[in-house]
């Protein structure tokens, strides 16, 4: 079983708690510790398949990490320990920090949406609309939750060289907002967003079965040749990563067959 991308990322975060607390190098962080430098790299490396829990924990309390910061990492480290290393459920607001991280070094982005327009491609009074509907969240919060929205827009399509986008909307999800303030407005973001040469808009009819009616979801994909694809879905108990081969690949075979269903947005 080899290691997977939670292994790079309680990686990542053990390397930046190491920068922040002053070791420049593995190998000065080593000596005022007391372990070896090649201990260090092979949590930092992301390439040992299975973390210690406790050494995890023991790294970042040197390096001076908060105990929220331990405690979600020592998590991440034992479900290594207990299931599979390529897959990540998640509850609360760090999901989306997640997918903010990797949106933007992703060279493909598909996307399927059933209920709602994608939140990459929404106009903000569309957000807005939805965040009110929810009842969940404070004015002041729907304001900083629709800032964070318009920043992840800004990153993924405005960057030098863009992810290739390919968005799969289903008719219902224009439909239910048909007859709305936000309808004109909102179609246009969409069409605008169409003509863009790295993005493809689609729409799937409402009528009959298509292979996506288990849900919403997306996958990205990325040019480094170390790094795995990853199949995202959320849902109302937290959100699922999935970088195992066998099932993005499965994924994307899904996303292929609804594809072929759909037609491109006029």
């Amino acid at each position: 079983m080899g290691a997977g991308f939670l292994q790079r990322d309680l990686g990542d975060v053990l390397t930046r708690w190491r920068i922040r607390a002053g070791y420049s190098s593995r190998e000065a962080a080593a000596i005022a510790i007391g372990t070896t430098k090649d201990i260090i790299g092979s949590y930092e490396s992301g390439r040992l398949v299975y973390m210690e829990p406790m050494i995890v924990g023991d790294l970042l309390r040197e390096y001076g990490a908060p105990e929220y910061v331990i405690a979600e990492a020592k998590a991440k480290a034992k479900q290594i320990r207990q299931g599979s290393p390529n897959t990540w459920r998640d509850s609360g607001p760090r999901w989306f920090e997640r997918l903010r991280q990797l949106e933007p070094l992703a060279t493909t982005i598909d996307i399927f949406e059933d209920a709602y327009v994608t939140g990459l491609l929404q106009t903000r009074a569309y957000g807005q609309a939805i965040m009110e509907a929810e009842g969940l969240l404070t004015l002041k919060q729907i304001e900083e939750s629709l800032d964070l929205r318009a920043s992840r827009r800004e990153s993924v399509l405005k960057q030098t060289n863009p992810a290739r986008l390919r968005v799969i909307q289903t008719q219902y999800s224009l439909d239910v907002m048909r007859g709305t303030d936000l309808y004109d407005d909102q179609l246009l973001r969409l069409r605008e967003d169409n003509e863009r040469p790295n993005i493809e808009v689609y729409i799937l009819p409402t009528q009959g079965f298509h292979p996506s009616m288990s849900g919403s979801y997306q996958i990205l994909g990325f040019e480094d040749g170390d790094a795995r694809d990853v199949g995202y879905h959320e849902g109302p108990f937290g959100a699922h990563y999935e970088a195992a081969n066998k099932e993005t690949d499965r994924v994307r075979d899904v996303f292929s067959d609804t594809l072929a269903k759909a037609e491109r947005l006029r």
